[in-house]
């Protein structure tokens, strides 16, 4: 359930609220412009209050994080705080808003991002970290991907201050930290094993969480604890790992990691030592000499260039074998048994029904599809394939990518794990049932059925974006919630985002990829099938 049906959004004075953008545990970011100059846009994050205050935080805890932000707001690679306020149930924070989106959907799982694109943004967080600690006396202690946002040219902009920390005091003296914070996958080993330890030097650890997980794509452990595997392996070997993701890193990435990586904070490597290592000194192509980005289009094709979602029969013959090899009936569950809210099931948010449109208008109409059943455009709509062509949602689904509209890509907030069909909602919506079942996702039976009750209710106009809520567990047992939500954009052309609310992103990312090979006949892969 999203947070505008607990409790309405509050109006802010003229200010114009616009799609909502992100959502958390306790927040969710809306696109916003003011009344007067829709040129001038922002985002605005609302933080739920009394969700805060469930979960055993104090005001001062919720104000904590805006107060700290805003000390930070002299750098280019940190997300500024614009102004603040509390209304009613929420209090929301005005931020410059990061027309690149997200970097964590840009991560390919098991691939990892170009080496060149992971030691760009290598060395923007540094020189972000770097003035965090010298200039404002501050630890973020939750640096991850879901953390960093990249503005329309593609740097990286460092947010959520939700767990900063004032480490050093007006005086100079440095505050001991004692508490257990952070994302566990990317958490400091001293944070659970020591009674005290320096907050600033746990951010150094988790940089090196970070680039290992831009360049492999994959988490190194689930916890810095002895009972995991891969970390006693690690402490166990004293870092030489030469298995598994570890084989993917060349000498210069192995040593960097190493130097950062080292479970004793005192023979940790320190900002101003990494700030020599050649992997921060070394000039990227598409850097200026202030390290930021002088060429957006080549970065964005790099950057995008690992995504992929294979829809091939050979993958698809390979999933569905895995899935009868390990046994594992697919969910349903019976239609006497109670409901609850972990099951996937459809729902409706009126606030939402003007927030999805689709602006160039064309005429569409389906092929009688290919091999594995896309359809595609006719030739007379090629100006929609131009556009849908330079949107990685669709490119991410291409075996061959025309150079020509690939060189146009640009970064932008939209969501990459989605795909667009033609399809109705009476094969859509089984189909992504069965799809859902597969992946061992419990589903209240008859989604169409669902769909068909509240459409004859509401009509067509106000029936769309209709969400899918879908909770799962991933590979790792941990929780991954998140909505399916289906837009009609030009009938009969549908959007069919998945939008990540809790959980690892890399997981998320391949929740959908199993998804989208189940449901391969339906994705919409322009000039697939074109004569």
């Amino acid at each position: 359930m999203s947070f505008s049906q607990i409790s309405p959004i509050p109006e802010i004075k003229d200010v114009e609220l616009g799609s909502t953008i992100g959502n958390g545990a306790f927040a969710c970011v809306k696109s916003a412009c003011l009344k007067s100059d829709p040129s001038v846009v922002f985002a605005v994050k609302f933080v739920h209050i009394p969700t805060c205050k469930n979960t055993g935080l104090s005001e001062k805890d919720i104000t904590k994080e805006v107060v700290l932000q805003s000390r930070c707001s002299k750098n280019d690679n940190v997300l500024k705080v614009i102004d603040c306020n509390i209304s009613d149930d929420f209090m929301w924070i005005v931020l410059e808003m990061a027309d690149g989106g997200d970097l964590f959907d840009k991560i390919e799982p098991d691939v990892g991002v170009d080496s060149e694109v992971a030691q760009f943004y290598f060395q923007q967080l540094i020189r972000a970290v770097s003035y965090l600690h010298d200039e404002c006396g501050i630890a973020h202690r939750d640096i991850k991907p879901e953390n960093i946002l990249l503005d329309g040219n593609g740097n990286l902009k460092l947010a959520d201050f939700g767990l900063a920390y004032q480490y050093r005091r007006k005086d100079g003296s440095i505050r001991i930290s004692t508490d257990q914070r952070g994302s566990p996958p990317y958490m400091a080993p001293e944070i659970l094993h020591s009674n005290a330890y320096l907050a600033n030097i746990t951010d150094i650890w988790s940089i090196g969480i970070l680039l290992f997980v831009l360049l492999t794509g994959e988490i190194l452990w689930e916890l810095p604890v002895f009972d995991d595997e891969n970390f006693e392996n690690f402490i166990k070997n004293e870092g030489n790992i030469y298995t598994g993701p570890w084989t993917r890193l060349d000498f210069n990435h192995m040593n960097l990691l190493r130097k950062i990586l080292q479970p004793n904070p005192e023979k940790r490597v320190s900002l101003e030592t990494l700030k020599l290592h050649p992997w921060f000194t070394s000039q990227v192509r598409f850097a200026d000499e202030n390290g930021l980005c002088n060429n957006p289009s080549l970065l964005a094709r790099k950057l995008l260039s690992n995504l992929k979602v294979s829809l091939s029969d050979n993958d698809y013959f390979k999933f569905t074998q895995d899935v009868n090899m390990n046994e594992k009936i697919p969910y349903r569950l019976g239609s006497t048994q109670p409901i609850n809210n972990d099951l996937a099931q459809i729902q409706h948010d009126s606030l939402n029904v003007k927030n999805y449109s689709f602006t160039q208008q064309h005429s569409v109409v389906p092929d009688s599809g290919g091999p594995t059943g896309q359809r595609s455009y006719l030739k007379q709509d090629l100006d929609l394939t131009k556009k849908l062509l330079t949107d990685v949602a669709v490119l991410q689904f291409c075996d061959e990518r025309d150079p020509n509209f690939s060189s146009s890509l640009v970064l932008n907030k939209t969501n990459i794990t989605k795909f667009y069909t033609l399809e109705e909602m009476d094969i859509i919506l089984p189909l992504l049932e069965t799809a859902l079942q597969i992946v061992h996702v419990k589903v209240k039976p008859d989604l169409y059925g669902q769909f068909s009750t509240l459409f004859n209710t509401m009509g067509d106009e106000y029936m769309f974006p209709v969400t899918i809520g879908v909770k799962t567990e991933d590979r790792n047992g941990y929780v991954l919630t998140g909505s399916i939500i289906i837009a009609k954009l030009e009938d009969p052309l549908k959007s069919v985002d998945f939008e990540r609310r809790s959980g690892d992103p890399l997981e998320w990312r391949r929740l959908f990829k199993r998804i989208a090979l189940c449901c391969r006949g339906i994705i919409l892969v322009p000039g697939a099938n074109e004569t």
